[in-house]
């Protein structure tokens, strides 16, 4: 697979939806591999997929962990659960190629619906201080498994993490740092699974360009919403993605 290889229509669509996912994630805080996966998946295999995502998501995810001076607090804070998450794409990514993903959909999807969910019933619902020394590597290395097998370590780290009461720039400092980790693990275990090849590191180079864009178009929009729109935006994009996974399932 090269960019020659690739239709005019598969790299437009490619550049569009990557934009988008930047836009998304610029805003939020996530969204990137969520929303580009399924489309540049229509085009190549999983596998050449996740590795075209590789860049922008480590790229895009680096650049928000080191805006607005807050990485040194969220790395002591959030240090092992960095840790949980590389074990747990360790272990997960060994099956990447074996497994039905349709089962994982199935869980991811209704674990993320549950945090809209309760957020809706319960506007305060949080994890408390206590709890989190436990559930938070629980979730982290559940998190990395099912991120290894479908490449989708996101969802349930970003319910542990919206469950916290983060602001939304710590937020999404937060969950940069962890998808920094995620994605250099992701990549470590593709290369060793022999994915990681120059053609497809030459696509995601060039994927880049619309991601970078459309994260600064994104982050403008963050700075002109209030903390309020900013976690009923997350709850949304939450409840979206969650029926989104489930529908992947059939």
């Amino acid at each position: 697979m090269t960019l020659d290889s690739l239709s005019w229509l598969a790299i437009g669509s490619i550049a569009a939806t990557v934009f988008l996912g930047g836009m998304t994630k610029g805003a939020l805080g996530i969204g990137m591999p969520l929303l580009a996966m399924p489309v540049i998946a229509l085009f190549m295999s999983v596998p050449e997929a996740l590795t075209v995502l590789s860049l922008p998501i480590l790229i895009t995810n680096l650049w928000q962990a080191l805006q607005g001076g807050h990485i040194k607090p969220i790395v002591r804070r959030f240090w092992l659960l960095a840790i949980a998450l590389a074990i747990g794409i360790g272990i997960g990514a060994q099956g990447l190629v074996l497994f039905d993903q349709k089962i994982l959909y199935i869980v991811m999807g209704l674990v993320v619906i549950i945090q809209p969910v309760l957020r809706l019933l319960k506007p305060d619902f949080h994890c408390s201080d206590p709890s989190q020394k436990v559930v938070g590597p629980v979730f982290a290395t559940v998190s990395g498994v099912i991120g290894g097998m479908t490449g989708f370590f996101g969802p349930l780290l970003v319910v542990y993490l919206a469950t916290l009461g983060l602001q939304k720039d710590h937020f999404t400092a937060a969950v940069s740092m962890m998808f920094v980790v995620g994605g250099l693990s992701l990549s470590i275990f593709l290369a060793r699974l022999g994915f990681m090849k120059g053609p497809e590191l030459m696509v995601s180079l060039a994927a880049l360009f619309p991601a970078l864009t459309g994260i600064y178009v994104g982050q403008l929009i963050r700075s002109r919403i209030s903390q309020k729109q900013f976690e009923k935006g997350l709850a949304f994009f939450l409840l979206l993605l969650g029926i989104s996974l489930l529908i992947k399932a059939f």
